[in-house]
């Protein structure tokens, strides 16, 4: 029987959640973007791809080229890791954003960071336990999706009602957060319900998304926090 039939089906949301969610910073401007911001931006779109793939595969019965392709993407996913790190000092430099923003934001940064590192290698771990392998790249994409949805939802408020909108960052961010909280509490009952159990993937990615949500503000104001990022600079 397989694991999660549809989930390729299902994983290409988050994919266009991240494309369009990047629209405005990134994909429309790609031709003046840095080098460091391709690689970033290259590399984790092609994580977003590769978890829609790999599901396919399994569901094609592609085992072979599932594990090749896995193997692969250790390297994809050390890519998307190393670049994000030249991204955080580029977005502590960053002066057309608040300094809350820019601190709180580098927070988050380095807390899906770790969140999505700690995703990739128990999945990589777990590769014989299809059903926990399964939902750690699937926690993976979550990990890495509240930058793109905060995004998504923040710029069309900008386009239709000018800056600032009628939602700060912030509280756009607090949407996103219960957004990711919802389907993910979908994604843990409906795994107690079927198979009887509750994934840590999914546990740990809720607990990290809303720890997130109830520190941004907190962190992109603490001194001993700023202090930290401004000695990255």
């Amino acid at each position: 029987m397989q694991v999660l039939p549809n989930a390729h089906r299902w994983m290409t949301l988050p994919f266009f959640i991240a494309i369009a969610g990047f629209w405005f910073s990134y994909w429309s401007v790609f031709s003046t973007v840095p080098f460091h911001q391709h690689l970033h931006g290259l590399t984790a779109t092609l994580w977003f791809l590769l978890v829609i793939i790999q599901p396919w595969l399994i569901w094609r019965g592609s085992l072979k080229l599932h594990r090749k392709l896995g193997f692969i993407g250790l390297f994809g996913a050390g890519g998307v890791v190393f670049s994000a790190l030249q991204i955080v000092t580029n977005n502590l430099s960053n002066e057309s954003l608040s300094p809350v923003l820019r601190y709180g934001l580098t927070w988050g940064d380095f807390l899906f960071l770790a969140g999505f590192a700690h995703a990739v290698i128990m999945g990589v771990l777990n590769s014989k336990n299809t059903p926990v392998h399964a939902r750690y790249m699937i926690a993976s994409a979550f990990w890495a999706l509240l930058p793109a949805l905060s995004r998504l939802i923040y710029f069309p408020l900008v386009i239709v009602f000018g800056f600032p909108p009628p939602l700060s960052f912030i509280n756009v961010i607090h949407v996103s957060v219960g957004l990711s909280l919802g389907v993910l509490a979908f994604l843990i009952i409906r795994d107690y319900r079927t198979d009887g159990r509750v994934y840590a993937s999914y546990v740990l990615v809720a607990a990290g998304t809303l720890w997130f949500g109830l520190t941004v503000r907190y962190m992109g104001e603490a001194t001993w926090w700023i202090s930290f990022c401004d000695s990255l600079l």
